[in-house]
């Protein structure tokens, strides 16, 4: 075992044995490869107390669950060994909260990995609390995989969608996605989503195009302006635009139903000062039937700065 974190850019995965992390293993070992960075397989054991008086688990439990650890990251590096032979890969199980651990990491990552559920099985079948503990916490970008019957996370083919709406947070998840399209030389779609309801009193009917005219004249972001950074430093990704009328983290699952990633800003002009997650980021990760990346609106990395755009002379 040992304690060091993470010294240099690196993709971080955390694994727990589960089918969902194998998922994420694959996701990420890809990842690393077309980054051509190092890959870091991660594992947090954690004690966690018994009832009061009295410590969970014994000395023999203990070493068990330590033996464990040792075999889900042995298992893990013969796994991309097998898999992604020219991807640098090393392994390290560390005793803590995973969350914690994750987290902590990402301080000198380029990307946290996980899978969207782990072993430990919670009330909510769409994301596990880990996952969601990551993404809230992380400073970097943190993608949560989902394992899903019939799909291979070995190759990607399907296209990349990205949520905006002006802010900060959604202007660093178009870097990460424009970069993200341009390592898989995948389509891109850029969409931005408004909730207009219709009016609940039956005196103000108001039709569904005047409603998406009303939507699109005040409230929509010019994503051809928000994104012509972006397109000249990417001009080889293909991009298509969409304003849509409807709620953003369903939007945007709908949209990404046959993607292979789905990206959203942490935060965006809806979340109130005391959340780490916006409501569209939360939601999209419960929803999205693909991986999704949450991506921060600061950082050291180039996604988070939008390109300057050339003026013409004169």
């Amino acid at each position: 075992m040992t304690t060091r974190l993470p010294t240099r850019p690196m993709v971080i995965v955390g694994v727990d044995g589960s089918e969902d992390g194998r998922h994420a293993l694959h996701w990420a070992a890809g990842e690393a490869g077309r980054r051509r960075l190092p890959l870091r397989v991660m594992h947090a054991v954690d004690f966690p107390d018994g009832p009061i008086g009295q410590r969970a688990g014994s000395a023999p439990d203990r070493m068990m669950g330590l033996d464990d650890a040792q075999r889900i990251v042995d298992d893990a590096l013969a796994d991309v060994a097998r898999t992604w032979p020219d991807v640098t890969a090393s392994a390290d199980w560390i005793v803590g909260t995973p969350w914690a651990v994750l987290a902590r990491a990402a301080t000198e990552s380029d990307l946290i990995v996980v899978g969207s559920r782990g072993r430990r099985r919670q009330r909510s079948v769409s994301m596990g609390s880990v996952s969601a503990d990551v993404a809230q916490r992380a400073t970097c970008p943190v993608v949560v995989v989902r394992a899903t019957r019939g799909r291979s996370y070995f190759d990607a083919r399907n296209g990349i969608v990205v949520g905006i709406d002006g802010s900060e947070g959604s202007m660093a998840a178009t870097g990460f996605a424009f970069a993200a399209a341009a390592a898989r030389r995948l389509p891109l779609s850029v969409v931005h989503a408004v909730w207009e309801p219709y009016p609940a009193s039956p005196a103000s009917v108001v039709s569904l195009a005047a409603v998406n005219r009303a939507t699109l004249d005040a409230d929509t972001v010019d994503i051809a302006a928000t994104i012509v950074g972006w397109r000249q430093r990417y001009p080889e990704v293909p991009v298509a635009t969409r304003h849509e009328n409807g709620r953003p983290a369903r939007v945007l699952a709908d949209l990404a139903a046959g993607a292979d990633l789905l990206v959203v800003g942490a935060r965006g002009h809806t979340t109130t000062a005391d959340l780490l997650l916006g409501s569209v980021s939360r939601n999209a990760l419960k929803i999205a039937p693909c991986a999704v990346a949450v991506v921060r609106g600061s950082g050291r990395r180039e996604w988070t700065s939008v390109p300057a755009v050339a003026q013409p002379a004169g």
